[in-house]
């Protein structure tokens, strides 16, 4: 059932099954960099249920969506969560009380549980609640840093991402690097006459590979990818120029983590380091009576910190996130509903 929404386009009525909302959102591609339309039709829908919606363009149609319960005081609880998904998009595809496709727990199924969770409130709780929704998790964190310099966003934060319905207790800090080398061109039969920049980028990779990272007993061992690989013009050419991304899940601060990626280059002439993204591992403080977690994985909760405390939750599992055959089961959406529910009521003091 269809109904014409306050911001024009068509969307559905409230809809009684929340897995039949989640593939209609599914169906929406959002990708990093590309999520407008999606953020569109999440403002219909808010609107739809109650709302005033805001969206607060963090770049040329990249919005933050805002909604406050409509007529109420300013949110002291915001359910917030990321709109933007890895690509490629991967349209959903139901297989009994499972249902695939791009975002479905990462995070468009997080989204919908915490849709049915406030629409389960008693009306004096709902009216607290908000929803805080930003761009760019999945690259650069843009619409949280945008969304953290804004006072009047200040509010305790329940941050949906795929964690099996847990509350994190500890999230691994990250660092995002761009390392490049320099060479100079020339016939690879003369190897006086020249000097491989893709030599100079593995030497600095074997490095950093080879580095003593430190463990932590709770986050456990630090971890890296070396991601992707650029470089060269021909295998009869030395490579004039090279460069790799670089991604360390850490159990440290990441100024410590760049100080010995930067050692690695030093080390290597004409070899440089930039720092794309980095931060923190984070410690949460989770409420009592909640089954807890440590991940692995990054998320927007240390950008969002300055607003208020953060609880981080949700459906779906992240093992299967950024997958071919990502998906989430009906019965995980449900119990994400309920265990949003209880943290808005513990937030609430309820």
């Amino acid at each position: 059932m269809l109904a014409r929404g306050p911001r024009g386009g068509t969307i559905a009525a409230p809809v009684d099954d929340p897995f039949d909302l989640l593939e209609r959102l599914v169906a929406i591609p959002s990708p990093s960099g590309q999520e407008g339309a999606y953020a569109a039709e999440v403002a219909r829908l808010l609107e739809a249920e109650g709302y005033d919606v805001q969206a607060r363009e963090v770049a040329p149609r990249r919005p933050n969506v805002v909604a406050r319960p409509r007529g109420a005081p300013p949110p002291r609880v915001w359910l917030s969560t990321h709109i933007d998904v890895v690509p490629p998009h991967i349209p959903p595809r139901r297989d009994g009380d499972r249902l695939y496709g791009r975002g479905t727990a990462d995070t468009k199924g997080p989204l919908v549980a915490m849709l049915e969770a406030a629409r389960g409130l008693d009306p004096a709780a709902r009216a607290q609640v908000g929803f805080l929704l930003v761009v760019g998790e999945e690259v650069d964190h843009s619409g949280a840093l945008a969304a953290a310099g804004q006072p009047d966003l200040q509010a305790r934060i329940i941050l949906g991402e795929p964690t099996s319905n847990r509350v994190v207790a500890a999230q691994k800090g990250l660092l995002k690097v761009r390392l490049a080398a320099e060479g100079v061109a020339g016939h690879s039969a003369f190897p006086d006459r020249g000097v491989s920049a893709v030599h100079r980028l593995l030497d600095v990779l074997e490095a950093v590979r080879k580095a003593p990272w430190p463990r932590h007993p709770v986050l456990g061992e630090t971890t890296l990818n070396v991601g992707t690989i650029q470089g060269g013009v021909a295998a009869n050419v030395f490579a004039p120029r090279a460069e790799a991304l670089l991604l360390l899940r850490l159990v440290e601060p990441w100024k410590d983590a760049l100080t010995r990626v930067e050692a690695a280059a030093a080390a290597v002439e004409g070899a440089r380091v930039e720092r794309l993204t980095s931060n923190d591992p984070v410690t949460f403080e989770p409420p009592p009576g909640f089954d807890t977690c440590v991940i692995p994985f990054n998320s927007d909760a240390s950008y969002l910190a300055p607003l208020g405390p953060v609880w981080l939750c949700g459906p779906g599992a992240i093992e299967v996130a950024h997958a071919d055959h990502e998906h989430i089961d009906r019965a995980d959406l449900a119990e994400g509903a309920r265990t949003y529910a209880r943290l808005v009521r513990a937030a609430l003091g309820g």
